[in-house]
């Protein structure tokens, strides 16, 4: 957590590996909607599902009725109620959505968009937990307590840096930062009503939010350029 400036590097190895099977499937000549399907898998075999047990934790913490301490209780239920699986089916079918949508665009325009994409979304979690008020003890608390405005600093000019060489049109890696950025910075806030602060589930569901929007705004981006 002392390094958690790091956070967009250990992301664009992460984006090169989802991304470069989406481009290996595309130079096999599979069907966009195959390669997609593969960079999807690759993606989330990756990463793993701790941010989407936060996505769906954060639907269970928003749909409940009474104050905060009763929807940080939903959240921290093992159970999924129908917030989470609506949120959760929700962020699933539109990442599926924006990589496929990009996947019909070109093989250089996924590996680059995977690459952009999932820097956008790490960076998104400093972005979250920067001088917030942990709601409590934990792995968000921990991460809060290390991103400082210097730390904070670092990571945006890494990321900057990584969204304006790696992409295929730095325009399009710097629309996806503000995008991602501006989409989290609503989920701050849309937390802060609902638990009167930060979780870690939050900093997770901020991942799923930020890469979603990245994704989508490279999409459109991309196929503007390449019309």
């Amino acid at each position: 957590m002392r390094h958690v400036y790091l956070f967009p590097v250990c992301a664009a190895v992460i984006g090169f590996l989802a991304g470069g099977v989406g481009y290996v499937a595309s130079y096999l000549s599979f069907h966009p909607v195959i390669v997609a399907l593969f960079t999807f898998t690759a993606l989330y075999s990756l990463t793993g599902i701790n941010h989407l047990d936060g996505l769906a934790d954060l639907g269970d913490g928003m749909v409940t009725h009474g104050d905060s301490r009763r929807k940080i209780a939903a959240m921290k239920d093992l159970a999924v109620g129908t917030g989470g699986v609506g949120l959760l089916v929700f962020g699933l079918i539109a990442t599926y959505t924006a990589i496929l949508s990009i996947a019909y665009i070109s093989p250089l325009s996924l590996f680059s968009a995977l690459v952009v994409g999932e820097v956008c979304s790490k960076h998104a979690m400093l972005t979250v937990s920067l001088r917030a008020r942990a709601v409590h003890d934990g792995m968000g608390s921990l991460t809060i307590r290390h991103t400082t405005p210097a730390r904070y600093l670092m990571s945006l000019a890494i990321t900057l840096v990584i969204c304006t060489t790696l992409c295929e049109f730095p325009v399009g890696g710097v629309g996806a930062l503000i995008v991602s950025t501006l989409a989290v910075l609503l989920l701050r806030e849309v937390a802060k009503r609902h638990f009167g602060g930060i979780s870690g589930d939050v900093i997770g569901a901020s991942n799923e939010v930020a890469r979603i929007a990245a994704l989508v705004t490279l999409s459109g981006v991309l196929s503007w350029m390449h019309s």
